[in-house]
């Protein structure tokens, strides 16, 4: 157990590190100089903004439930990003869904049994959430 908690904490800041990574795909989506931004885009924003949030958790100093927190803000803005895009980017939108709700279920594992294989599952959750949010990010960016 002891082994396990002197890498917990270089495993989870390499899982945040991930999701950083992850966030600065969502930077490109902008307004194009339209008068009427659709709903979408300030709703991206919104889910930026929260992903920039939950980059500068320090999960090291604050722990998984820092995380944790900040994924509930992230999920929050992603509800809304949902209720905009759904129909257009069906295919996208569930895979965010699939990854953030698998990213919840791993950091619920991590906080309740902490160990090398349930950090690893946390990171492995970022990098899929990373992918979906690029995913649909780049699908969202042409309507913005």
């Amino acid at each position: 157990m002891v082994a396990c908690m002197t890498h917990r904490p270089a495993a989870l800041g390499l899982a945040a590190a991930l999701l950083v990574l992850g966030s600065s795909t969502l930077a490109g989506c902008g307004a194009s100089g339209s008068s009427q931004t659709p709903a979408i885009c300030s709703d991206v924003t919104a889910l930026k903004t929260s992903v920039d949030d939950l980059k500068k958790v320090d999960v090291t100093k604050d722990g998984l439930n820092a995380l944790k927190t900040g994924l509930a803000q992230v999920t929050t803005d992603l509800n809304k990003v949902t209720s905009q895009a759904k129909k257009q980017y069906a295919t996208q939108v569930d895979s965010v869904d699939a990854s953030a709700s698998s990213l919840d279920s791993s950091l619920k594992a991590a906080t309740s049994s902490p160990s090398a294989a349930a950090v690893a599952a946390v990171a492995a959750a970022l990098r899929a959430l990373k992918t979906s949010v690029t995913e649909l990010v780049t699908a969202v960016k042409d309507s913005c």
